[in-house]
């Protein structure tokens, strides 16, 4: 059977990099019975590139569609995504080498790569807290003395 592979980016006004999008979409893929593909920032911060293989081109087409459209839906969720952006759009579908050749990777081991990454933004998240948060030992005692003082 011959598979189909495009390529196409999606773009905001607002990056798309550095708020997990790439996590984001392979997740989408992968849950859409997608098994091949690839998720790459671009060297614009606007713009994310999608790579996908599956059985037709009209089968990209939806899927880009509905990608996109679950996308914008995201900042709803203002607790998790409200980094997300509402104006996301899609280019046309493009050949893997126009411009520049885009690797097909199974996405299962692309997720893995991504856990990984994440995982290590979390470490330095959670030691940037920890650092933040440092100064708060000190207020038990400041609390216990200005209870004293007041009675």
């Amino acid at each position: 059977m011959m598979m189909v592979e495009k390529k196409f980016y999606i773009e905001s006004k607002k990056p798309l990099q550095e708020i997990g999008m790439r996590a984001q979409v392979v997740s989408f893929l992968m849950a859409h019975a997608i098994k091949d593909g690839n998720v790459v920032n671009d060297a614009d911060p606007h713009k994310v590139i999608i790579a996908i293989r599956t059985d037709t081109e009209q089968r990209i087409i939806e899927i880009k569609a509905e990608l996109v459209d679950y996308l914008n839906r995201l900042n709803k969720n203002d607790f998790c995504y409200r980094h997300f952006p509402s104006d996301i759009w899609a280019s046309e579908l493009m050949e893997l080498n126009n411009p520049g050749y885009m690797a097909i990777l199974p996405l299962n081991e692309l997720s893995s790569s991504l856990m990984l990454e994440q995982t290590s933004k979390g470490v330095g998240a959670m030691r940037y807290i920890a650092e933040t948060l440092k100064p708060l030992e000190e207020l038990p005692s400041i609390l216990k003395e200005l209870s004293k003082k007041l009675k």
